[in-house]
Order: structure tokens, then C-alpha cells, then sequence
């Protein structure tokens, strides 16, 4: 019965021991997938929004009425530009190559609305916040899992310049 007893206490040491090793093998293969996942979901990402940049013949941005710094009303739109010049939609497509996926965002506000459309199909609908980050417009998809910063001063110029070719209806 002895001999039993220290059998089984050597037999759950070494099953014991054997997982402990096991695990420790395991974890890096785990946290390896896991950038490797991250790396492809935002690979994903910028390929994804490059295509639909490519692809688009037609933008639509919609301004809003901005209340104050906390509140927005996507009820009250201010005006809307359509660009439909080749130019000004290659100049937008710019707007983010030197800029990168910033990921998920956190409590954004909308004071412009960004669409993208190729003929009649709206393709992506983008927000913009101008508050968040000073001196910054913080562009972002609408379910908050992507975003792009670009200098405030290049979005209002890019506006201000896209009036003049666009067609507003």
C-alpha cells in the first residue's frame, strides 16, 4: 500500500512537472501569434482603406454644428461638399499616406462626416473630430476601431481648397 501511495505521488510530481515545462514552452509560440495577429489586423486595415481610397470616384463631406467642446449634433448639418474632381480625390487620397492606423479610439465627437463612394454605392463612411487633439483632426471609422491624425492645418486647407472644385447640391 506504501509502495502504492509513493508511486502515485512520483506519477503527479512528474505529470506536474512535465505541464509546468509544457506551459513555459508554449507562452512565447502564444504571445508570437498574438503579434502576429495584431501585425495582420493592421496590415488588414491599411491595405483595406487604401483599396477603398483607390477606388473611389466621389467624396462627400458633411459639416455639423458643433455646440460647444463636449457636445455634438450630427442633426444639424452646416453644409456639404461633393468632390467629384480626379485632383482633389488623388489630394485626399494623399491627405493619409504619410500616416498610420492609431487603432481603436475613445470618445470621439463628430463635427464632420467623411463618405466615400464609387458611382452610387456609399464604399466607407469616416467621422472627423477637430477637438479632441489640439491642432489636430482625429479621423476615425465609425466603429472606433480605426483612426488617423493628421495636422489640423492640412485638413482646413484641404477643405478650404476642395470648395472650390467641388459641386454642391
Amino acid at each position: 500500500m506504501i509502495k502504492l501511495k509513493k508511486l502515485i505521488i512520483i506519477g503527479i510530481v512528474i505529470l506536474c512537472s512535465s505541464c509546468n515545462k509544457k506551459n513555459e514552452v508554449v507562452k512565447p509560440k502564444i504571445e508570437q501569434d498574438v503579434k502576429d495577429q495584431k501585425h495582420l489586423v493592421l496590415d488588414y486595415h491599411k491595405n483595406y482603406f487604401k483599396k477603398l481610397r483607390n477606388e473611389m470616384d466621389r467624396i462627400e463631406i458633411s459639416l455639423y454644428k458643433i455646440k460647444d467642446d463636449t457636445r455634438q449634433d450630427t442633426t444639424k448639418l452646416v453644409g456639404l461638399d461633393r468632390i467629384l474632381d480626379k485632383k482633389k480625390i488623388k489630394e485626399f487620397d494623399s491627405l493619409f499616406d504619410s500616416t498610420k492606423n492609431e487603432g481603436y479610439c475613445c470618445c470621439p465627437k463628430t463635427h464632420y462626416r467623411i463618405d466615400l463612394y464609387k458611382q452610387q454605392k456609399r464604399l466607407k463612411r469616416f467621422n472627423v473630430d477637430t477637438l479632441k487633439v489640439k491642432g489636430k483632426a482625429f479621423i476615425f471609422d465609425t466603429s472606433y476601431q480605426t483612426s488617423y491624425i493628421i495636422p489640423l492645418t492640412v485638413w482646413n486647407n484641404f477643405l478650404t481648397d476642395s470648395r472650390v472644385v467641388s459641386t454642391n447640391k
